[in-house]
């Protein structure tokens, strides 16, 4: 059922940011930040990029997409979880209970929480807010054989529309 390491895999264009010269936002951040053309213009290049990315995305995005926690090994699992349960969350890390049907452990569940701490921040740069490092993990209950039988989770974003798994950037336009 998981595909290979390089099926799973897509690498993302650094930059998707960096041409935007933020003219609309110049005049508000100026006189809320007090800043001069040359503060403005001085702004490091990270934080125009997040700044554009944050403008960009909006706040459609928290509806556009789902993170969903699909099991792929039930090894040793005591609550009943099963290869292929579902738990769907939406970008404001809700579980949608209408769309899910995994077992709720949150010794399995719990770790999705790291997931949502960088969605938006990569989501703001342009990337997509699943990194491929952070496409798996397992449960955190390590029972008496050393974690060598539990259940493990593959994470990816999809459409909240289609259901499609999304792989390109979240503000990449092509």
């Amino acid at each position: 059922m998981a595909n290979s390491f390089s099926e799973t895999t897509h690498h993302y264009k650094t930059d998707h940011l960096k041409n935007d010269p933020l003219e609309e936002l110049r005049e508000p951040l100026s006189r809320a930040l007090d800043l001069n053309e040359h503060d403005f213009n001085s702004l490091s290049p990270e934080v125009k990029n997040l700044l554009s990315g944050r403008r960009r995305l909006g706040t459609n995005w928290l509806d556009d997409y789902e993170v969903v926690a699909e099991v792929i090994s039930d090894n040793g699992c005591h609550c009943g979880v099963k290869i292929g349960q579902k738990a769907v969350f939406d970008m404001r890390h809700r579980l949608k209970t209408e769309l899910s049907d995994i077992v709720c452990c949150m010794n399995l569940l719990s770790p999705v929480l790291a997931v949502f701490y960088m969605t938006f921040d990569r989501a703001s740069e342009g990337l997509n807010p699943v990194t491929r490092v952070w496409t798996n993990y397992e449960c955190v209950k390590t029972q008496d054989v050393l974690a060598q039988n539990k259940a493990r989770v593959r994470v990816y974003l999809r459409d909240s529309k289609t259901h499609e798994t999304v792989t390109n950037a979240v503000l990449d336009n092509s």
